[in-house]
């Protein structure tokens, strides 16, 4: 085991399979290195968190009035938020959540992205965030070791792959010809 202190708590990835449209993710969430077993009030959700998009504002009722109507007329639809959210389902401290590759590719795909990927729950009034990524299995240095396929959406190539710290994040690039790859 080579995790850090600060990465014993965390949900660690049992395994990632990119394929048909689908990025499955099983893991089990970690505090101190242990299994976390307590119950949650609100249960587990994947977060992915863009990195590159800015922090869209949550809109006051006269402009989600006044939207609904601009994009009643003109068809546009609003920017994509800077987080997504995705069921997961658990079982005590194991869960397993699936993000559809359309819903990475948004309409309005940056040249490229990065979407780093987080479990969140509450527990007693208090929110929990746990970093999703591959810290227990004495592999350290997986980004230049586990390479996941990618995956293409309206132009958009999307890729689960481990960051420097072995996190998982997945990146997507526009691809205008479908060519190339998001690394």
């Amino acid at each position: 085991m080579h995790a850090s202190a600060g990465q014993l708590t965390h949900a660690e990835i049992r395994r990632v399979w990119p394929r048909d449209g689908h990025i499955r993710i099983l893991g089990t969430v970690l505090v101190d290195g242990v299994p976390d077993e307590a119950p949650v009030d609100k249960p587990w959700t994947l977060r992915l968190t863009s990195r590159e998009r800015p922090e869209v504002p949550l809109p006051t009722g006269v402009k989600r009035l006044k939207d609904r109507f601009v994009r009643t007329v003109t068809r546009t639809s609003p920017p994509t938020r800077r987080r997504l959210h995705f069921p997961a389902v658990s079982n005590g401290a194991d869960f397993e959540a699936v993000v559809a590759v359309r819903d990475v590719a948004v309409w309005d795909a940056l040249p490229r992205e990065h979407w780093d990927v987080d479990v969140i729950a509450v527990r007693n009034g208090k929110r929990l965030v746990r970093r999703v990524g591959g810290h227990l299995d004495d592999m350290p240095g997986k980004k230049q070791i586990v390479k996941y396929p990618e995956q293409y959406h309206a132009g958009v190539a999307v890729l689960p792959y481990f960051t420097d710290g072995d996190d998982l994040s997945i990146r997507c690039a526009r691809r205008d010809n479908g060519n190339g790859s998001a690394a």
